[in-house]
Protein backbone atom coordinates (compact mmCIF):
# COMPACT_ATOMS: atom_id res chain seq x y z
CA UNK A 1 0.00 0.00 0.00
CA UNK A 2 1.03 3.58 -0.66
CA UNK A 3 0.26 6.62 1.45
CA UNK A 4 -1.29 9.76 0.01
CA UNK A 5 -0.24 12.69 2.23
CA UNK A 6 -2.38 15.82 1.82
CA UNK A 7 -1.18 19.22 3.02
CA UNK A 8 -3.05 22.48 3.36
CA UNK A 9 -1.74 25.94 4.22
CA UNK A 10 -4.42 28.66 4.40
CA UNK A 11 -6.74 26.46 6.44
CA UNK A 12 -4.03 26.20 9.07
CA UNK A 13 -4.34 29.95 9.69
CA UNK A 14 -8.02 29.85 10.62
CA UNK A 15 -7.48 29.57 14.38
CA UNK A 16 -10.60 28.51 16.22
CA UNK A 17 -12.43 27.90 12.93
CA UNK A 18 -9.79 25.53 11.59
CA UNK A 19 -11.77 22.35 12.28
CA UNK A 20 -14.74 23.74 10.32
CA UNK A 21 -12.58 24.24 7.23
CA UNK A 22 -10.89 20.87 7.68
CA UNK A 23 -14.30 19.20 7.85
CA UNK A 24 -15.35 20.84 4.58
CA UNK A 25 -12.13 19.69 2.92
CA UNK A 26 -12.59 16.10 4.05
CA UNK A 27 -16.26 16.11 3.00
CA UNK A 28 -15.26 17.10 -0.53
CA UNK A 29 -12.48 14.53 -0.74
CA UNK A 30 -14.77 11.76 0.50
CA UNK A 31 -17.52 12.74 -1.93
CA UNK A 32 -15.09 12.71 -4.85
CA UNK A 33 -13.63 9.38 -3.75
CA UNK A 34 -17.11 7.87 -3.50
CA UNK A 35 -17.86 8.86 -7.10
CA UNK A 36 -14.92 6.70 -8.19
CA UNK A 37 -15.68 3.85 -5.81
CA UNK A 38 -12.54 4.52 -3.77
CA UNK A 39 -11.89 4.33 -0.04
CA UNK A 40 -13.32 7.18 2.04
CA UNK A 41 -11.07 6.37 4.99
CA UNK A 42 -9.27 9.71 5.10
CA UNK A 43 -7.39 10.07 8.37
CA UNK A 44 -6.25 13.21 10.10
CA UNK A 45 -2.69 13.56 11.27
CA UNK A 46 -1.03 16.61 12.75
CA UNK A 47 -1.58 19.42 10.19
CA UNK A 48 -2.25 17.02 7.31
CA UNK A 49 -4.41 14.15 6.09
CA UNK A 50 -3.47 10.81 4.66
CA UNK A 51 -5.13 7.95 2.81
CA UNK A 52 -3.86 4.45 2.25
CA UNK A 53 -4.19 3.77 -1.47
CA UNK A 54 -3.55 0.90 -3.84
CA UNK A 55 -0.94 1.49 -6.58
CA UNK A 56 -3.52 0.87 -9.31
CA UNK A 57 -5.63 3.77 -7.95
CA UNK A 58 -2.78 6.26 -7.72
CA UNK A 59 -3.61 8.17 -10.93
CA UNK A 60 -7.27 8.59 -9.97
CA UNK A 61 -6.37 9.81 -6.50
CA UNK A 62 -3.92 12.32 -7.98
CA UNK A 63 -6.67 13.67 -10.23
CA UNK A 64 -9.05 13.96 -7.29
CA UNK A 65 -6.69 15.74 -4.92
CA UNK A 66 -5.07 18.02 -7.52
CA UNK A 67 -8.51 19.48 -8.31
CA UNK A 68 -9.74 19.92 -4.73
CA UNK A 69 -9.80 23.46 -3.37
CA UNK A 70 -8.11 23.77 0.00
CA UNK A 71 -5.24 21.44 -0.93
CA UNK A 72 -1.87 23.17 -1.00
CA UNK A 73 0.16 20.17 -2.12
CA UNK A 74 0.20 16.42 -1.78
CA UNK A 75 2.57 13.50 -2.16
CA UNK A 76 2.48 9.78 -2.78
CA UNK A 77 4.86 8.20 -0.29
CA UNK A 78 5.83 5.03 1.48
CA UNK A 79 4.85 4.62 5.15
CA UNK A 80 7.17 3.01 7.67
CA UNK A 81 7.98 2.77 11.36
CA UNK A 82 9.85 5.54 13.12
CA UNK A 83 13.10 3.67 12.64
CA UNK A 84 16.09 5.44 11.11
CA UNK A 85 17.34 2.28 9.38
CA UNK A 86 13.97 1.66 7.74
CA UNK A 87 13.60 5.32 6.76
CA UNK A 88 17.09 5.26 5.24
CA UNK A 89 16.37 2.12 3.24
CA UNK A 90 13.19 3.60 1.75
CA UNK A 91 15.07 6.80 0.89
CA UNK A 92 17.72 4.75 -0.90
CA UNK A 93 15.05 2.85 -2.83
CA UNK A 94 13.19 6.00 -3.91
CA UNK A 95 16.25 8.05 -4.83
CA UNK A 96 17.68 5.09 -6.70
CA UNK A 97 14.77 5.40 -9.12
CA UNK A 98 15.43 9.11 -9.75
CA UNK A 99 17.82 10.53 -12.32
CA UNK A 100 20.53 12.97 -11.24
CA UNK A 101 23.69 13.07 -9.19
CA UNK A 102 22.86 15.48 -6.37
CA UNK A 103 20.27 15.23 -3.61
CA UNK A 104 19.18 16.51 -0.25
CA UNK A 105 17.07 15.14 2.61
CA UNK A 106 14.36 17.40 4.01
CA UNK A 107 12.71 16.32 7.27
CA UNK A 108 9.68 17.61 9.16
CA UNK A 109 9.45 16.19 12.68
CA UNK A 110 6.00 16.97 14.06
CA UNK A 111 6.24 14.07 16.50
CA UNK A 112 8.77 15.27 19.08
CA UNK A 113 8.79 11.86 20.79
CA UNK A 114 11.11 10.58 18.09
CA UNK A 115 14.61 10.70 19.54
CA UNK A 116 16.41 12.20 16.55
CA UNK A 117 15.92 15.84 15.58
CA UNK A 118 15.25 16.89 11.98
CA UNK A 119 18.87 17.78 11.23
CA UNK A 120 20.10 14.50 12.69
CA UNK A 121 17.63 12.59 10.51
CA UNK A 122 18.84 14.53 7.46
CA UNK A 123 22.45 13.69 8.24
CA UNK A 124 21.95 10.00 8.96
CA UNK A 125 19.66 9.32 6.02
CA UNK A 126 21.89 11.40 3.76
CA UNK A 127 24.95 9.41 4.81
CA UNK A 128 23.15 6.14 4.04
CA UNK A 129 22.22 7.39 0.57
CA UNK A 130 25.81 8.47 -0.16
CA UNK A 131 27.16 5.09 0.85
CA UNK A 132 24.57 3.13 -1.13
CA UNK A 133 24.15 5.24 -4.28
CA UNK A 134 27.36 7.34 -4.37
CA UNK A 135 25.39 10.51 -4.96
CA UNK A 136 26.45 13.93 -3.71
CA UNK A 137 24.66 16.17 -1.22
CA UNK A 138 23.62 19.58 -2.53
CA UNK A 139 21.41 21.65 -0.25
CA UNK A 140 20.50 24.32 -2.80
CA UNK A 141 18.80 23.32 -6.07
CA UNK A 142 19.69 19.61 -6.01
CA UNK A 143 18.65 17.24 -8.79
CA UNK A 144 16.30 15.50 -6.34
CA UNK A 145 14.90 15.86 -2.85
CA UNK A 146 13.79 13.13 -0.49
CA UNK A 147 11.19 14.26 2.04
CA UNK A 148 10.75 12.62 5.44
CA UNK A 149 7.79 13.31 7.71
CA UNK A 150 7.79 12.14 11.32
CA UNK A 151 4.26 12.41 12.63
CA UNK A 152 1.94 10.67 15.10
CA UNK A 153 3.99 7.56 15.70
CA UNK A 154 4.85 6.87 12.07
CA UNK A 155 7.06 8.09 9.23
CA UNK A 156 6.41 8.85 5.56
CA UNK A 157 9.06 9.07 2.87
CA UNK A 158 8.55 10.50 -0.63
CA UNK A 159 10.37 12.37 -3.39
CA UNK A 160 7.74 14.53 -5.09
CA UNK A 161 5.34 17.26 -4.03
CA UNK A 162 2.41 17.85 -6.37
CA UNK A 163 0.68 21.23 -6.24
CA UNK A 164 -3.01 21.50 -5.44
CA UNK A 165 -5.21 24.47 -6.40
CA UNK A 166 -5.01 26.05 -2.93
CA UNK A 167 -7.79 28.29 -1.69
CA UNK A 168 -10.59 27.23 0.65
CA UNK A 169 -12.79 24.11 0.55
CA UNK A 170 -16.03 24.24 -1.42
CA UNK A 171 -18.93 25.45 0.72
CA UNK A 172 -16.79 26.95 3.48
CA UNK A 173 -17.75 30.49 2.40
CA UNK A 174 -21.40 29.79 1.62
CA UNK A 175 -23.31 29.64 -1.66
CA UNK A 176 -23.46 32.08 -4.57
CA UNK A 177 -25.45 32.40 -7.80
CA UNK A 178 -23.14 32.44 -10.82
CA UNK A 179 -24.47 34.14 -13.95
CA UNK A 180 -23.20 31.77 -16.64
CA UNK A 181 -23.15 33.08 -20.19
CA UNK A 182 -21.52 30.21 -22.06
CA UNK A 183 -18.50 32.32 -22.99
CA UNK A 184 -14.90 32.29 -21.83
CA UNK A 185 -15.23 34.60 -18.83
CA UNK A 186 -17.99 33.24 -16.59
CA UNK A 187 -16.51 29.73 -16.11
CA UNK A 188 -13.21 31.29 -15.05
CA UNK A 189 -15.04 33.63 -12.67
CA UNK A 190 -16.92 30.64 -11.24
CA UNK A 191 -13.62 28.81 -10.75
CA UNK A 192 -12.09 31.70 -8.81
CA UNK A 193 -15.22 32.14 -6.69
CA UNK A 194 -15.20 28.42 -5.89
CA UNK A 195 -11.53 28.65 -4.98
CA UNK A 196 -12.49 31.07 -2.21
CA UNK A 197 -14.95 28.52 -0.80
CA UNK A 198 -18.18 29.56 -2.53
CA UNK A 199 -20.46 26.77 -3.66
CA UNK A 200 -21.76 27.87 -7.09
CA UNK A 201 -25.32 27.59 -8.31
CA UNK A 202 -25.41 28.44 -12.01
CA UNK A 203 -28.03 30.57 -13.75
CA UNK A 204 -28.09 30.81 -17.55
CA UNK A 205 -30.34 33.14 -19.56
CA UNK A 206 -31.25 32.07 -23.10
CA UNK A 207 -33.31 33.45 -25.98
CA UNK A 208 -34.51 30.19 -27.47
CA UNK A 209 -36.20 29.90 -29.99
CA UNK A 210 -34.81 33.22 -31.32
CA UNK A 211 -31.42 31.58 -30.93
CA UNK A 212 -30.43 27.94 -31.18
CA UNK A 213 -30.12 25.80 -28.07
CA UNK A 214 -26.31 25.78 -28.51
CA UNK A 215 -25.78 28.10 -25.54
CA UNK A 216 -27.80 25.77 -23.30
CA UNK A 217 -25.71 22.80 -24.39
CA UNK A 218 -22.47 24.75 -23.96
CA UNK A 219 -23.26 25.97 -20.47
CA UNK A 220 -24.21 22.47 -19.39
CA UNK A 221 -20.93 21.11 -20.71
CA UNK A 222 -18.87 23.91 -19.13
CA UNK A 223 -20.48 23.33 -15.76
CA UNK A 224 -19.73 19.60 -16.01
CA UNK A 225 -16.07 20.49 -16.58
CA UNK A 226 -16.10 22.78 -13.54
CA UNK A 227 -17.61 19.94 -11.51
CA UNK A 228 -14.11 18.43 -11.53
CA UNK A 229 -13.39 21.11 -8.92
CA UNK A 230 -16.82 21.65 -7.35
CA UNK A 231 -17.76 17.93 -7.33
CA UNK A 232 -21.43 18.74 -7.86
CA UNK A 233 -23.45 21.33 -9.73
CA UNK A 234 -26.88 22.85 -10.04
CA UNK A 235 -27.92 24.90 -13.07
CA UNK A 236 -31.08 26.87 -13.81
CA UNK A 237 -32.04 27.76 -17.39
CA UNK A 238 -34.08 30.95 -17.62
CA UNK A 239 -35.95 31.98 -20.82
CA UNK A 240 -35.33 35.66 -21.45
CA UNK A 241 -37.04 36.53 -24.75
CA UNK A 242 -40.24 38.03 -23.31
CA UNK A 243 -38.24 40.39 -21.11
CA UNK A 244 -36.11 41.43 -24.07
CA UNK A 245 -39.19 42.13 -26.19
CA UNK A 246 -40.62 44.33 -23.47
CA UNK A 247 -37.39 46.30 -23.18
CA UNK A 248 -37.17 46.74 -26.96
CA UNK A 249 -40.70 48.13 -27.05
CA UNK A 250 -40.42 50.50 -24.09
CA UNK A 251 -36.81 51.68 -23.73
CA UNK A 252 -34.30 53.64 -25.82
CA UNK A 253 -32.18 51.40 -28.02
CA UNK A 254 -28.83 52.45 -26.50
CA UNK A 255 -29.91 51.27 -23.04
CA UNK A 256 -31.02 47.76 -24.02
CA UNK A 257 -27.91 45.89 -22.86
CA UNK A 258 -27.84 47.66 -19.51
CA UNK A 259 -31.53 46.97 -18.94
CA UNK A 260 -31.06 43.34 -19.93
CA UNK A 261 -28.36 43.06 -17.31
CA UNK A 262 -30.43 44.81 -14.64
CA UNK A 263 -33.26 42.34 -15.22
CA UNK A 264 -30.84 39.43 -15.02
CA UNK A 265 -29.53 40.66 -11.70
CA UNK A 266 -33.06 41.05 -10.34
CA UNK A 267 -33.92 37.49 -11.35
CA UNK A 268 -30.64 36.18 -9.95
CA UNK A 269 -31.36 37.93 -6.65
CA UNK A 270 -34.77 36.24 -6.38
CA UNK A 271 -33.13 32.88 -7.02
CA UNK A 272 -30.49 33.68 -4.43
CA UNK A 273 -33.08 34.32 -1.73
CA UNK A 274 -34.85 31.09 -2.70
CA UNK A 275 -31.64 29.03 -2.53
CA UNK A 276 -30.21 30.90 0.48
CA UNK A 277 -27.26 32.13 -1.54
CA UNK A 278 -25.39 35.09 -0.11
CA UNK A 279 -23.94 36.69 -3.24
CA UNK A 280 -23.99 36.89 -7.02
CA UNK A 281 -20.95 36.15 -9.22
CA UNK A 282 -20.36 37.50 -12.72
CA UNK A 283 -17.56 37.26 -15.26
CA UNK A 284 -17.29 41.01 -15.77
CA UNK A 285 -13.91 42.62 -16.40
CA UNK A 286 -13.69 46.40 -16.09
CA UNK A 287 -13.85 48.09 -19.49
CA UNK A 288 -13.88 44.88 -21.52
CA UNK A 289 -17.23 45.49 -23.25
CA UNK A 290 -19.85 48.24 -23.30
CA UNK A 291 -21.83 46.94 -20.32
CA UNK A 292 -18.69 46.69 -18.19
CA UNK A 293 -17.70 50.35 -17.83
CA UNK A 294 -17.66 51.59 -14.27
CA UNK A 295 -20.79 53.69 -14.88
CA UNK A 296 -22.73 50.81 -16.37
CA UNK A 297 -21.67 48.37 -13.66
CA UNK A 298 -22.86 50.89 -11.09
CA UNK A 299 -26.25 51.12 -12.81
CA UNK A 300 -26.51 47.35 -13.09
CA UNK A 301 -25.51 46.73 -9.46
CA UNK A 302 -28.04 49.22 -8.11
CA UNK A 303 -30.97 46.81 -8.50
CA UNK A 304 -29.77 44.36 -5.84
CA UNK A 305 -28.83 44.50 -2.18
CA UNK A 306 -26.72 41.37 -2.51
CA UNK A 307 -22.98 41.72 -3.06
CA UNK A 308 -21.91 41.14 -6.66
CA UNK A 309 -18.55 39.39 -6.76
CA UNK A 310 -16.51 40.04 -9.89
CA UNK A 311 -13.39 37.85 -9.64
CA UNK A 312 -12.10 38.97 -13.06
CA UNK A 313 -12.51 42.70 -12.55
CA UNK A 314 -8.78 43.43 -13.06
CA UNK A 315 -8.02 40.71 -15.61
CA UNK A 316 -7.38 41.39 -19.28
CA UNK A 317 -8.67 39.00 -21.93
CA UNK A 318 -5.31 37.31 -22.40
CA UNK A 319 -5.10 36.44 -18.70
CA UNK A 320 -8.66 35.09 -18.70
CA UNK A 321 -7.96 32.92 -21.75
CA UNK A 322 -4.78 31.54 -20.19
CA UNK A 323 -6.70 30.52 -17.07
CA UNK A 324 -9.54 29.04 -19.13
CA UNK A 325 -7.02 26.82 -20.88
CA UNK A 326 -5.55 25.66 -17.57
CA UNK A 327 -8.92 24.64 -16.16
CA UNK A 328 -9.97 23.03 -19.48
CA UNK A 329 -12.96 25.26 -20.23
CA UNK A 330 -11.47 27.21 -23.14
CA UNK A 331 -12.05 24.73 -25.99
CA UNK A 332 -15.71 24.38 -25.06
CA UNK A 333 -16.21 28.09 -24.40
CA UNK A 334 -15.07 29.11 -27.89
CA UNK A 335 -17.57 26.86 -29.67
CA UNK A 336 -19.99 29.10 -31.62
CA UNK A 337 -23.30 30.02 -30.03
CA UNK A 338 -25.74 32.93 -29.92
CA UNK A 339 -25.69 34.77 -26.62
CA UNK A 340 -29.06 36.07 -25.44
CA UNK A 341 -27.70 39.62 -25.24
CA UNK A 342 -27.00 39.57 -28.98
CA UNK A 343 -30.74 39.34 -29.67
CA UNK A 344 -32.10 42.83 -30.48
CA UNK A 345 -28.54 44.18 -30.05
CA UNK A 346 -28.38 48.01 -30.21
CA UNK A 347 -26.22 49.54 -32.93
CA UNK A 348 -24.50 51.81 -30.44
CA UNK A 349 -24.87 50.71 -26.79
CA UNK A 350 -24.62 53.29 -24.02
CA UNK A 351 -21.25 53.14 -22.24
CA UNK A 352 -21.71 55.92 -19.67
CA UNK A 353 -25.17 55.39 -18.29
CA UNK A 354 -26.53 57.55 -15.51
CA UNK A 355 -28.22 55.84 -12.61
CA UNK A 356 -31.08 58.32 -12.39
CA UNK A 357 -31.93 57.69 -16.05
CA UNK A 358 -31.85 53.95 -15.55
CA UNK A 359 -34.20 54.18 -12.58
CA UNK A 360 -36.76 55.82 -14.84
CA UNK A 361 -36.73 52.98 -17.35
Amino acid sequence: MLSLIIHYDEIGLKGGNRLFFEKKLVETLKAKAARHGLSKNIRRLYGRYYVEIKPENQTTWEQIVSSTFGVSNFSIGLPCKQDIAEISQIAITLLGKESGETFRIETKRSDKNFALKSQQINEQVGHAVIMALHKKVKLKNPDMTCYVEIVDGRAFVYTKKISGPGGLPIGSSGTAIVLASGGIDSPVAAWYAAKRGLRPIFLHFHSYPYTTDASIEKVTQLIKILATYTNEYTVYMCPFVDIQKHIVMHAPEAYRIILYRRCMIRIAEKLAWKRKAKALVTGESLGQVASQTIDNMRSISAVTTLPIIRPLIGFDKKEIIEKAKKINTFETAILPHDDCCTVFMPKKPETYSKLEIEEEK
